[in-house]
């Protein structure tokens, strides 16, 4: 078994590589690549990816790291973003990855969004472990969407059942929200939202300024248009690739003229979700209005949240939503950290590479 490091320097020409093209399995696609390879808190030396080699050069295992910027500490630390291995020939690759990856960043890593099982290898690695609830309501009917990614046969039927969700929508779905709450789309953040931003860095865990959300904005790791080699690597890729829309907006929220609340939101095929917001608890009923009034007007399904203030003010939305979901995800973190004052930090759904999906 042999190992490779392929460095945030060397991604974008990697992935134009013959091994790459030739590969049975792809670890990153050209997205993920110019993305990262533009991520702000990275160096061009930064290890980004390590394979695992059978003695054929095959891939039978990968393990991804994205460096980011905590606000506990001047130190660099870094995000996992996957960690794949093949079932049948990579069993012997899993822990050896783990450790290159744990040497690698001397540490210092945040777990995002682990699955139950790798969140018990975390913890038993040294690692703090803990569970972030979350909700998922849904605001319209949408059957075609849901129906064909559980059974793959009825996506033939995909025009019945948009011609059902209209039905159902008519009938149930709600249209508007409170129209004095107003909301604006933008590019960057202005200097009132800079001043606004400023009494939450206290509670950050990671920076959210222009430097950021420009990155995030205009770097997704999804494609809308694929091409034919674009068609081809999503089929050598286990993570998400191709989807049919996606688009990264910044709200600025208003009421009577005064700015209470800022948010980031994601649109992929008309599900939302919110991974970063700023606002200050009297004003959570008035921003999630707005929130409503922008999901209205987008025809928006589903919202998802793990933000502990925006999913209890959906609790009280019964007569607003058609159905709720609850959602748990897990996340990890050095011990150390929790003297540095990560407990006092939120965790906002957009941390590490979530925003980018």
């Amino acid at each position: 078994m042999i190992f490779r490091e392929i460095k945030v320097g060397e991604l974008v020409d990697f992935v134009n590589t013959v091994f790459y093209k030739n590969a049975n399995i792809v670890p990153i696609t050209p997205q993920r690549a110019i993305s990262q390879a533009n991520n702000p808190y990275a160096q061009p030396n930064d290890v980004a990816l390590v394979l695992a080699l059978n003695n054929k050069e095959e891939i039978i295992g990968f393990i991804g790291i994205l460096p980011g910027k905590t606000m506990l500490t001047d130190e660099r630390f870094f995000w996992n973003t996957c960690w794949w291995i093949d079932p049948e020939k990579g069993k012997i690759a899993a822990m050896p990855l783990f450790y290159s990856m744990l040497k690698i960043t001397k540490s210092n890593l945040i777990f995002f969004d682990l699955t139950p099982h790798t969140a018990s290898i975390v913890a038993k690695m040294g690692f703090m472990t803990n569970s972030i609830t979350g909700t998922k309501v849904f605001l319209r009917f949408n059957l075609n969407q849901i129906l064909p990614k559980k059974y793959a046969f009825l996506a033939i039927l995909k025009p019945i059942l948009k011609f059902f969700d209209s039905c159902l929508n008519t009938m149930f779905a709600k249209k508007s929200a409170k129209k004095e709450l107003n909301y604006q789309v933008i590019k960057c953040l202005d200097a009132s939202m800079e001043v606004f931003l400023s009494k939450f860095k206290p509670t950050m865990l990671t920076p959210f300024d222009n430097t950021f959300f420009t990155w995030v904005s205009n770097y997704s790791w999804l494609t809308t248009q694929p091409n034919e080699f674009e068609t081809a690597i999503a089929k050598k890729y286990y993570f998400s690739y191709i989807t049919q829309s996606f688009v990264v907006e910044l709200l600025k929220i208003t009421h009577q003229n005064e700015l209470i609340g800022i948010f980031v939101v994601t649109c992929r095929d008309s599900e939302m979700k919110i991974p970063y917001c700023f606002f200050d608890d009297n004003a959570t009923e008035k921003v999630l209005e707005a929130i409503f009034n922008y999901a209205y007007n987008k025809k928006i399904t589903t919202i998802t949240t793990f933000h502990p203030k925006i999913k209890e003010q959906l609790k009280l939305k019964k007569n607003t939503v058609l159905f709720t979901k609850q959602l748990v995800k897990h996340v990890g973190y050095p011990k150390q950290f929790e003297t540095l004052g990560i407990t006092n930090k939120l965790f906002q759904d957009g941390e590490g590479d979530a925003v980018f999906t």
